[in-house]
């Protein structure tokens, strides 16, 4: 269980989700080198979307599904 103290030392999960981020867009845009700038953050990004996009249409399929079968 964390005390007051201990948690002034922990990071919220919007700080570490940004800090998070950060990393990975310094990845992109901050290095030289194969795979990187913005070409390439903008290719894996839309990729990104896309596969995020088609895993929430899957579950989706499988709750209407089920809905289906229940009634």
């Amino acid at each position: 269980m964390f005390t007051e103290d201990s948690q002034s030392f922990t990071k919220s999960y919007n700080d570490q989700r940004y800090d998070r981020l950060v990393e990975i867009v310094d990845e992109y845009l901050g290095c030289e080198g194969e795979g990187q700038g913005l070409s390439f953050f903008l290719r894996d990004l839309k990729k990104a979307c896309i596969d995020l996009k088609q895993y929430h249409s899957d579950r989706l399929d499988d709750y209407n599904t089920f809905i289906d079968l229940i009634q």
